[in-house]
């Protein structure tokens, strides 16, 4: 139920986020409907706006379909969650694809209209303009991102500390949530930088104008970035004082590690939209505007001007996002690469995921050694590690966390940390028994077949080559 739950929301604010970022940009603003420029007057027509109204309509209803086809999706998850991943992949490659096609397929069908009709700039204008006084104080905008260094030297702060240092080194989770914090302190970093040396638009004929509303825009990201790099440090930092003696974190720690990693989601969108709604705000003040008729180098949706020396820039449909310039060799290679990177991790995950759920388990003690195999990963003991074996009628009862691997209602299988019994390796069918616990000096191994005959079996193999020894007993 919980990943049920979990996804259902993951996929509304999905859509909510396309809908609010591409499915309601329909305005007539900025002398632009649908990112293609048009006098009022055309876009007032009554064959723009009946075109407008049918762009309208099919929007809502792919979106609402797509809301009862990603809520009927997770229903899969109280299957096997290879088979869900593998469909809800599949949903939302349509779904992204379904979005670009409609938002860019109405676009070039506006584009084509207004060709047509030979409204303003219809014959593919070349103008760029460029604000000499908002370029040069384009440096002087924002927050310096240097702020990022410091957010990441408070994730390293803790390291001073002896015990922090012998977890983070001794643990075989513990460098994950310091190089994750960095990480993603350091993208946000790298975000910062771009967006401050990003080229300022020009809106107006009125220079002041310009320079407000870009070091709005700037400011207003600026802020979120580093707000975002803050809570992500405060983050890791609940992590560290939350560490027990034993080098246990609780749940609730992690809860609110959690939380408090969502919180730079907020920013960020927080301040898109109210930078949306200041932007227009400020332009209504705009007496002498300034309309760059580039149309025809947007007409298929994605940007192509061999004129332009830029790689990056500013994409039409979000002001937030960037393209590439597809007139440049670099362009094209970059987007290439993007998708099959995209389309190599999507099948790799979903054959990973796949093998987990469907690859059985099995042990086989050969001469030297204990060989468990699954469908996540192999591991081997050796016979001169095994302190003790025996076979017990459940998992023993602690609270386990998973450190790598998978778990779901059918399996639990990689390496887990468990509050009293430490770390140790699980290979399990969920609810079948006996379960064999192989000792040793790294931790138990638990281990199970779904017959378990078979797990009986695997014991006794195990024992016969370990005798004579002291431990081990089956019933």
């Amino acid at each position: 139920m919980f990943m049920f739950v979990l996804f259902a929301v993951i996929d509304l604010v999905i859509i909510g986020i396309f809908y609010a970022v591409y499915g309601t940009k329909r305005k007539y603003s900025e002398g632009m409907l649908l990112g293609v420029h048009l006098p009022q007057s055309a876009a007032e027509s009554e064959e723009v706006t009946a075109f407008m109204e049918r762009y309208r309509r099919n929007t809502k209803i792919f979106y609402a379909v797509n809301v009862v086809i990603s809520t009927a999706v997770c229903a899969f998850c109280f299957w096997y969650i290879s088979v869900f991943m593998i469909v809800w992949s599949v949903w939302l490659l349509e779904f992204c694809v379904g979005a670009m096609v409609l938002l860019y397929g109405n676009h070039r069908k506006l584009y084509d209209m207004k060709v047509e009709k030979g409204w303003i700039g219809s014959g593919g204008s070349r103008i760029m303009a460029v604000d000499t006084k908002a370029a040069v104080q384009s440096g002087r905008m924002g927050l310096s991102p240097w702020w990022h260094l410091l957010f990441c030297a408070l994730i390293l702060m803790p390291c001073i500390d002896t015990d922090i240092r012998k977890y983070l080194i001794t643990s075989d989770d513990g460098w994950i949530f310091p190089v994750t914090g960095i990480l993603i302190s350091l993208t946000f970093g790298i975000l910062h930088i771009a967006i401050l040396r990003m080229r300022n638009k020009v809106y107006s004929e009125e220079s002041d104008l310009n320079v407000e509303v870009n070091r709005m825009q700037k400011n207003v990201w600026s802020w979120a970035l580093a707000g975002s790099s803050l809570f992500n440090a405060a983050a890791y930092l609940v992590v560290v004082s939350g560490i027990d003696e034993t080098g246990w974190i609780s749940t609730g720690v992690l809860v609110i590690y959690s939380i408090m990693e969502a919180i730079p989601g907020f920013f960020l969108i927080g301040g898109f939209f109210y930078m949306r709604s200041r932007k227009e705000k400020l332009l209504q003040k705009n007496v002498r505007p300034l309309y760059i008729d580039d149309d025809v180098y947007w007409k298929n949706g994605w940007y192509s001007n061999p004129n332009d020396k830029r790689l990056m820039v500013q994409d039409w449909a979000c002001s937030w996002n960037y393209t590439t310039n597809m007139a440049k060799p670099a362009g094209k290679i970059f987007m290439f690469l993007a998708i099959v990177f995209v389309a190599v991790f999507l099948v790799w995950g979903c054959v990973e995921m796949w093998k987990i759920d469907f690859v059985p388990i099995e042990v086989n003690p050969t001469g030297t050694q204990v060989e468990i195999t699954s469908g996540y990963s192999d591991y081997e003991i050796a016979y001169d590690d095994i302190t003790g074996v025996e076979l017990l009628d459940s998992l023993p009862d602690d609270d386990y966390r998973r450190i790598n691997g998978g778990e779901d209602q059918h399996k639990m299988m990689g390496r887990f940390k468990g509050e009293k019994t430490g770390k140790c390796q699980i290979y399990l069918y969920v609810g079948y028994t006996p379960v064999l616990e192989i000792m040793t000096e790294d931790g138990p191994v638990y281990v199970n077949s779904r017959d378990g005959q078979v797990t009986e079996e695997w014991i006794r193999e195990i024992m016969q080559q370990v005798q004579p020894a002291p431990f081990g007993k089956t019933h």
